[in-house]
């Protein structure tokens, strides 16, 4: 299936990345997190005028660090600094202990301002099954851009159940909000990719023949950061 590039969305189009895990299973069940997430943050997120859709996903990998990701598309990056979003509740009195999330969950949070969307000129609605995440720091930034425009898109667009290809610039990351925590991460990788994909599971042998040419071993080889998850659909929600 042949992708486009297509006009970027909104004013000033990103994504709020959410990778979290829970840090105390002995006082919160996943079950409870997931009451939470669903139930009680995203109503509140929708309560805001800045976001209007959501999804969340769990890592294919069980051994995964951070096993959840809830992603936000924005019309406009700029909402995630005002007063408005930052007064999106983290304390919920169903929870045990404080009641504030971030003493139960760790998050590893990204803002995301979209650089590329790529997809069928009739691209279909609706969440897709799987996303991969594939975070860079490349040695030499054109090289890393060309080789996705020239060759690397095209090869992944061809994979069975492909759906689309957004790629994304990192501008802010930060670890969880509460006071007296350490809210300092490892520096994330520069550049995100999420490629979307259809299907009851994955096309792991077309996913490793994507990778076999030597334009791509040679950027791969030479990244300075890499990391790399697959997740697959929990949950889709719209305002």
């Amino acid at each position: 299936m042949a992708g486009v590039d297509k006009p970027l969305p909104g004013k000033k189009p990103g994504i709020l990345f959410a990778n979290s895990k829970i840090k105390k299973p002995d006082q919160l069940s996943k079950e409870e997190y997931t009451r939470w997430y669903e139930q009680v943050h995203i109503p509140d997120i929708f309560k805001t005028s800045g976001i209007k859709e959501a999804s969340r996903w769990t890592a294919l990998d069980p051994s995964q660090d951070r096993p959840f990701l809830a992603l936000y598309p924005l019309d406009d990056l700029d909402f995630l600094d005002t007063d408005e979003f930052k007064a999106i509740p983290v304390h919920d009195d169903n929870l045990p202990g404080s009641g504030e999330i971030f003493d139960l969950a760790d998050f590893d949070t990204r803002y995301y301002k979209l650089a590329q969307l790529y997809e069928p000129e009739n691209a279909k609605s609706g969440q897709p099954d799987f996303v991969i995440a594939a975070a860079f720091t490349p040695t030499d930034d054109k090289e890393y851009d060309a080789w996705y425009r020239q060759e690397h898109l095209k090869e992944v667009s061809g994979l069975t159940g492909w759906r689309k290809t957004e790629r994304y610039d990192l501008t802010f990351a930060r670890q969880n909000r509460s006071t007296g925590e350490d809210n300092k991460l490892p520096e994330p990788p520069k550049f995100l990719t999420l490629h979307y994909i259809d299907g009851e599971s994955l096309p792991e042998k077309e996913l490793a023949k994507a990778a076999e040419s030597e334009r791509t071993k040679k950027n791969l080889s030479e990244m300075k950061a890499t990391q790399m998850a697959i997740f697959k659909k929990l949950a889709q929600f719209q305002k």
